[in-house]
């Protein structure tokens, strides 16, 4: 049997080298078995850390969600659906993701009278959010994304009750991670989820 990693791939943890958020400890059986062209048994165990870059409540929050649905059996690597909806306005040609009307909806009720003043600084990190040409995501604590509490690349749904609010780079960082760590992993896979400190 191949012997399973218990830490992150040792160039993440060199002198100077990003931490790797996500990374999967029997990588190596889904690599060997892809290469072989053979099924591996078993779920792919897939192991997630908090970066430094993060902002630390999103990043505890969502991989406490994760691991539940794992426990629960309800993580599955999947393709990602993303629903697309027609404008209601019929003079607006196209449509639209879920995430954007999730956020626009949040940004017309937080905009109004009292509301905006108790909330500008949500509002305006939604906005910058909204906005990639002129407020790009480079960091953590500055937007607001909504985020999917169930990964869509995990078999999640793109409704709107799996959304909510997350800082925008821990959000992307995390989901861009868990794609690249899953790579080698077929469809239709089970994954459970364990959380390092």
């Amino acid at each position: 049997m191949p012997k399973r990693r218990t830490a992150p791939p040792r160039q993440t943890t060199a002198k100077g080298a990003k931490i790797v958020s996500a990374y999967l400890e029997n990588a190596d059986v889904f690599r060997t078995a892809k290469a072989a062209g053979t099924t591996p048994r078993g779920p792919a165990v897939l192991v997630l850390r908090n970066r430094p870059d993060f902002v630390k409540k999103d990043f505890d929050r969502k991989a406490k969600d994760l691991v539940r649905l794992g426990q629960e059996g309800k993580l599955v690597k999947t393709k990602p659906v993303r629903r697309q909806l027609p404008h209601k306005d019929p003079k607006k040609p196209g449509t639209r993701k879920t995430t954007t009307i999730f956020r626009d909806r949040l940004l017309r009720q937080l905009g109004r009278g009292q509301n905006y003043r108790s909330n500008k600084g949500l509002v305006d990190a939604l906005f910058r959010g909204k906005d990639q040409k002129r407020h790009p995501v480079t960091g953590p604590g500055v937007t607001r994304d909504p985020d999917h509490i169930h990964e869509l690349q995990l078999g999640g749904t793109d409704t709107y009750d799996n959304l909510r609010l997350m800082d925008a780079w821990t959000n992307r960082e995390i989901g861009r991670e868990i794609g690249l760590a899953l790579d080698d992993v077929p469809y239709g896979t089970p994954v459970i989820v364990k959380v390092i400190p």
